[in-house]
C-alpha cells in the first residue's frame, strides 16, 4: 500500500512539473521554490539568547517570508516540506548532538498545533508539513514524527498580529494540553513551528512537556 501510494504521489509530482513547473523564487531556476543554491548564500540567524531554539534562516529576508506566506495563507504545502529539508540540512550539528544525547533512541518530532478552529479553515498545519520535510530527509530514522501528543485547547489571536512582547508571551499562557504523557516520559523531544520571534508559542510548549517527564526539549523554526 506505501509502495503504491508513493508511486502515486511520483506521478502526481511528474505530472504538476509538467504542465505546473515550478521556479526558484530568487533566480527562477525551475523545479524549485527556494534552489539549493540559493538556499546556501542566505545566513543564518543569530542563536543567541534562544533559550534551546535553532532557526535556519532570517525572517526579514524578503524570500523567506514569501515562501512562509505562501505556506501558510495560499495552501502550497509543498514549500513546507521543501523548508522541511533546508531547516534538517542546516541544523544537521543540533541534530547529530541530540542523536547523540538520546543514545540512538528516536527523537520525537513534535509540530506546533492549531486550534481545532484554526485547522479547519486552513486545512492542514504548516508547523506539521515542515516537520513531514525534516522526515523525508531523515534518511537515517533519528526522528519521529508524533503530531496528536500537543493540542491547543484555546483560540488565541495570532501572534504575528501583536507587536507587544510581553503580550505575545501572556497570549499563549494555558493555550496547551498534553494529550499522553507516558509518550514523553525519559524521551528527547523536538517541537517544530514555521517562525519564532519571541519565543514564546515554543517555548510555552517546551515548559509543557519538561514538566511532563520529558528528559530533553529543544525547538526548530525554520525562521527567526
Amino acid at each position: 500500500m506505501n509502495m503504491l501510494k508513493n508511486n502515486l504521489l511520483i506521478y502526481k509530482n511528474y505530472f504538476l512539473d509538467l504542465f505546473f513547473p515550478t521556479y526558484c523564487i530568487k533566480c527562477q531556476k525551475r523545479g524549485f521554490e527556494l534552489c539549493l543554491d540559493c538556499s546556501s548564500n542566505l545566513k543564518y540567524p543569530d542563536q543567541e539568547n534562544m533559550n534551546d531554539i535553532f532557526a535556519c534562516f532570517h525572517y526579514q529576508e524578503p524570500i523567506i517570508k514569501k515562501l512562509l506566506h505562501s505556506l501558510k495563507y495560499y495552501k502550497k504545502q509543498n514549500i513546507g516540506l521543501i523548508l522541511g529539508g533546508y531547516l534538517y540540512e542546516r541544523l544537521i550539528e543540533e541534530i547529530a548532538e541530540l542523536h547523540t544525547f538520546s543514545q540512538g533512541s528516536e527523537i520525537l518530532l513534535i509540530p506546533v498545533p492549531l486550534s481545532h478552529k484554526r485547522y479547519k479553515e486552513r486545512g492542514y498545519n504548516q508547523a506539521e508539513i515542515i516537520a513531514k520535510g525534516i522526515i523525508r530527509n531523515d534518511k537515517e530514522k533519528i526522528f519521529v514524527l508524533e503530531n496528536k501528543i500537543i493540542s491547543k485547547v484555546k483560540d488565541t489571536l495570532p501572534q504575528a498580529k501583536i507587536n507587544n512582547r510581553n503580550k505575545r508571551l501572556k497570549n499563549v499562557i494555558g493555550c496547551f494540553t498534553i494529550n499522553n504523557r507516558e509518550k514523553i516520559k525519559g524521551r528527547t523531544v523536538v517541537v517544530v513551528d514555521d517562525v519564532t520571534t519571541t519565543g514564546g508559542t515554543i517555548n510555552e510548549i517546551m515548559k509543557l512537556l519538561k514538566k511532563s517527564g520529558a528528559k530533553k526539549v529543544v525547538g526548530f523554526a525554520v525562521a527567526h
